[in-house]
C-alpha cells in the first residue's frame, strides 16, 4: 500500500506569494477595526469622518480577514440612520443626498448586519427601478439586491439590455477592454440568476486579459485593483481559476506595513484594502483553502521557516514559503519526519496539497512511535487515491480501521488544497475533511497507545511532492483523578454522589490564599458522566495554552441532559461550586459564570435565576428568554457570538441584549465576523474577556 505520512506543519507566517497569512490578516483586521468612530460608523482611515460607503466596506473587509466590529450596536444604528424613508434609498451620511451606488452599499451593509427591513428592501427596489439607468448603475444595484437575497421585476429588462451589447462569440467589448467588459457583465447577469451563454468563450477572454504581473486592467494596459476585483468576481462566481499564484503575487505588491493595502503597488495610501482583502478571499476559496484560518486557541507546530522541533531526513523535507514540503525523487522505502514532542489528547488542523504521481499516497501520523528502520507505528489520517479520509493503522495492525464517509471523499479537491481536522479525546478519534466528518472511531483495545508523536510520511514509490501549511494544534487537558491541591486540572467526584466534575487550580496555587472562581458550563457535545470532556472544549484548552492568564479556580461540572435552571444538572453544578468553595478560599464577591452553546443558554438562565450569586456572566454562542431581562439588568454581562452561527442563535442573542438594555442594563456584545458556531475558541483566547470578568465584583 502506497502511503506517505504526513506530519503537520504549520502556519504560513509571511510569504509574499502566498497572500495574506493568518498573522497578516490579524494585523489588517486590527487596522480596519481602528477606523470605527464613536458614532458607530467607519471612516476610510483612522480618524476620518464616518460614511456609509466606508462603513459598508469595513463590515465586509472584517469578514474577509476574520475581524469583528468593535461597537456592533453603534454600527447597526449608524447604518440605519443613513436610510431615507422618503425616497426608499440610502445616503452616504445621515441626512445626505441619496444615490444608486450608496443605496446598494446600504443594502450590502444591512444584509451583512442582519438588519434589513422590508421597508428598506422595497424602497431600494423602487428607487433602483426609477434611477438605475446606466450599466454601472444596474451593476451596483444588482449587487445590493443580491446582498439582501431579493429579486426585482427590473431584472428581466436589465438582463436584456446587457445581452444586447454582446459580441457574436459570447463576450463583450473589443481589444484590450474585452476582459474587463466581459467580467463586469457576466457578474451582473449571474447575480440576477441569468444563464451565461458560451461560458468557454467568456472564460477564455477573461484569462487572456490577465497581465504578466497577475492583475487585470480596464483597457489592456497597466493592471489596477478595481479591474482585477471585477474580473475575479466573475471567475469566482463561475468557479473557474485563472493563474491564482500570479494573482496572489500581484495583490501582495500593494501590501502596507500597517496591514492595509495601497491603491497602487508601492503606494502610501490604504485605498486598496477592500479590493485586496476581497480578491484574496476568492483566491483562497478557489484554491481550496478556507477563507480565513482560525488560529485562536491553537499553536503552530511548524515555524514556517525551519525544521526546528522536527526529526527526519532534511534531504527530503524542507521549509519553503511558509510551508512544510516533502519532495520524493522516487524511494524504495517510506520516510517520516516527526515531531520531537509527543501529544496525547488534541485537535490538529492543517491544509495539504499533493502533486506528482496521481496514485501517490501520503498521510499524517499521530499517537505514533518510530520503529527500527524507516517506519513509524500508529494511527494515520490517510491521503491518496483509494484512501482519502481513511483512518489507517500504520506498521501495527496494518489495515484501514475505518473507511472514509462518501461525503468526505466527494469533497476532495485533487488539484488544490484540502483541510484535515484530527480530533483525539481519550479513546475517541474523529477525522474531518474539508469540513465534512470522515471518520468517527472509538478505540476498544486497551493496550493501544493514547499518545505519541505526529509525523508526515513520504511513501515508497515514484516522484511526488506533498505540501502542508496552516498547521495548528490545540493540546487538550486531561484532568487527573486525585485529591491533590496542586496547580492543574483535577478530576473530582461530588460528595455523596457519583457525579464527576473537573476543577482547575491556578499556577502557583496556595491553599492559604483567596481566589476568584469561574463556573464553566459546557456544550451539548460534552454531556456524559466521565467528568473529563467539560475540560476539553472551550475554556479548558484556553487555560492549558496560557495558564498564566487564569489566576482563578475554575469549576467545570458535567451535565447528563442539559443546563435547565431548575434541573438536576444545574443543581449538581452549583453543588460542585459549593464543594470547591468549602475546600478552598473562594472570594464570594468574585464568582463568575460562563458557558458555551448549550452552556451559553444555561449561563443566561442560571444568571437570571440567581443574579445575586455571580459578579458577572459571559454567555458564548447561546441565547435565552427575553423574559429574563428584568432579572439580568443589574448584572455585568458580556455575550459573544459568531455572526455566521445559526440565525436562531444570532437573532436570539441580539434580541436578549436589546431586552436587557430596555430593562435598564448595559450588556456588552461581540459578534465575530464570518464565524460560525465555534466562537468559543475566539472568545476564550481573548485576554480582554478574562480581564473584564476578573475586574467585576459584587
Amino acid at each position: 500500500m502506497r502511503r506517505f505520512v504526513v506530519v503537520l506543519a504549520m502556519l504560513a507566517f509571511a510569504v509574499p506569494v502566498r497572500g495574506q497569512s493568518p498573522v497578516e490578516m490579524a494585523k489588517t483586521a486590527a487596522l480596519i477595526e481602528s477606523w470605527q468612530n464613536p458614532d458607530g460608523g467607519f471612516g476610510a482611515a483612522k480618524g476620518e469622518k464616518s460614511s456609509l460607503g466606508a462603513t459598508s466596506s469595513a463590515i465586509r473587509m472584517l469578514k474577509n480577514v476574520g475581524g469583528s466590529i468593535p461597537d456592533i450596536a453603534g454600527c447597526r444604528a449608524y447604518v440605519t440612520s443613513c436610510f431615507d424613508p422618503t425616497t426608499g434609498a440610502f445616503t452616504n451620511e445621515p441626512g445626505g443626498k441619496p444615490g444608486v451606488a450608496i443605496t446598494a452599499s446600504g443594502l450590502m451593509a444591512v444584509g451583512e448586519l442582519g438588519t434589513a427591513t422590508d421597508k428598506m428592501i422595497l424602497g431600494a427596489i423602487g428607487y433602483f427601478g426609477k434611477e438605475a439607468q446606466s450599466f454601472e448603475d444596474v451593476r451596483i444595484a444588482v449587487a445590493g439586491l443580491e446582498a439582501v437575497k431579493k429579486r426585482s421585476l427590473d431584472f428581466a429588462r436589465w438582463s436584456l439590455e446587457i445581452e444586447a451589447d454582446r459580441n457574436p462569440d459570447g463576450t463583450w467589448g473589443k481589444g484590450g477592454e474585452q476582459a474587463f467588459a466581459t467580467g463586469s457583465r457576466v457578474a451582473a447577469l449571474l447575480r440576477m440568476g441569468a444563464p451565461i451563454d458560451k461560458p468557454d468563450a467568456v472564460l477564455a477572454a477573461m484569462k487572456a486579459g490577465q497581465r504578466p504581473d497577475g492583475g487585470w486592467s480596464k483597457d489592456g494596459t497597466t493592471s489596477d485593483l478595481g479591474s482585477t476585483y471585477r474580473i475575479m468576481r466573475s471567475f469566482f462566481m463561475m468557479k473557474a481559476r485563472p493563474d491564482l499564484e500570479a494573482v496572489r503575487s500581484y495583490l501582495m505588491t500593494h501590501r502596507q506595513e500597517d496591514g492595509g493595502y495601497a491603491s497602487k503597488p508601492g503606494g502610501k495610501d490604504g485605498g486598496g484594502t477592500y479590493f485586496v482583502t476581497t480578491v484574496n478571499r476568492w483566491v483562497r476559496l478557489l484554491s481550496g483553502e478556507p477563507a480565513v484560518v482560525e488560529t485562536a486557541g491553537f499553536t503552530p507546530l511548524f515555524d514556517g521557516k525551519t525544521l526546528d522541533g522536527w526529526e527526519g531526513d532534511t534531504a527530503l523535507w524542507s521549509a519553503k514559503d511558509g510551508m512544510l514540503v516533502g519532495t520524493s525523487p522516487g524511494l524504495k522505502h517510506n520516510d517520516f519526519l516527526s515531531t520531537a514532542k509527543s501529544y496525547d489528547d488534541f485537535v490538529l488542523k492543517f491544509s495539504f496539497r499533493m502533486t506528482g504521481d496521481p496514485n501517490a499516497n501520503s498521510g499524517v501520523q499521530f499517537r505514533s512511535v518510530r520503529v527500527p528502520g524507516h517506519e513509524m507505528s500508529g494511527y494515520q489520517a490517510d491521503i491518496g487515491q483509494g484512501y482519502w479520509g481513511c483512518l489507517y493503522d500504520e506498521s501495527r495492525r496494518n489495515k484501514v480501521l475505518v473507511d472514509a464517509s462518501q461525503k468526505a471523499k466527494d469533497s476532495i479537491n485533487r488539484d488544490g488544497w484540502n483541510q484535515y481536522v484530527i480530533r483525539c479525546m481519550g479513546d475517541h478519534i474523529t477525522l474531518s475533511l474539508n469540513g465534512v466528518q470522515s471518520v468517527d472511531y472509538v478505540e476498544k483495545v486497551a493496550d493501544i497507545a493514547r499518545g505519541g508523536k505526529i509525523a508526515v510520511q513520504i511513501h515508497a514509490g515514484g516522484p511526488m511532492k506533498i505540501e502542508f501549511k496552516d498547521i495548528l494544534i490545540q493540546p487538550l487537558p486531561r484532568p487527573t483523578a486525585d485529591n491533590a491541591d496542586t496547580p492543574g486540572f483535577h478530576l473530582r467526584t461530588l460528595k455523596d454522589s457519583d457525579r464527576k466534575y473537573a476543577v482547575y487550580l491556578p499556577v502557583g496555587f496556595d491553599a492559604s490564599k483567596t481566589y476568584p472562581a469561574i463556573l464553566f458550563l459546557h456544550g451539548s457535545g460534552e454531556r456524559g458522566s466521565d467528568g473529563i470532556l467539560p475540560a476539553q472544549v472551550g475554556l479548558g484548552p484556553s487555560i492549558a495554552k496560557t495558564p498564566d492568564r487564569f489566576p482563578a479556580i475554575v469549576i467545570l461540572p458535567q451535565a447528563r441532559e442539559g443546563w435547565s435552571a431548575d434541573g438536576e444538572d444545574i443543581k449538581a453544578a452549583l453543588a460542585a461550586l459549593d464543594e470547591v468553595s468549602g475546600r478552598y478560599k473562594i472570594d464570594a464577591k468574585r464568582t463568575y459564570l460562563t458557558g458555551l452553546s448549550m452552556g451559553g443558554l444555561g449561563s443566561w438562565g442560571l444568571a437570571a435565576k440567581s443574579p445575586e450569586r455571580f459578579a458577572a456572566v459571559a454567555p458564548v454562542c447561546g441565547f435565552g428568554d427575553n423574559k429574563w431581562a428584568e432579572s439580568l439588568k443589574g448584572l455585568p454581562i458580556w455575550t459573544l457570538v459568531g455572526d455566521d452561527d445559526h440565525p436562531r442563535i444570532v437573532g436570539g442573542t441580539r434580541a436578549l441584549v436589546e431586552a436587557v438594555k430596555a430593562a435598564g442594563g448595559s450588556p456588552r456584545w461581540t459578534e465575530y465576523r464570518g464565524v460560525g458556531h465555534n466562537s468559543w475558541d475566539r472568545a476564550y483566547a481573548d485576554p480582554k474577556l478574562l480581564d473584564w470578568m476578573l475586574a467585576q465584583g459584587k
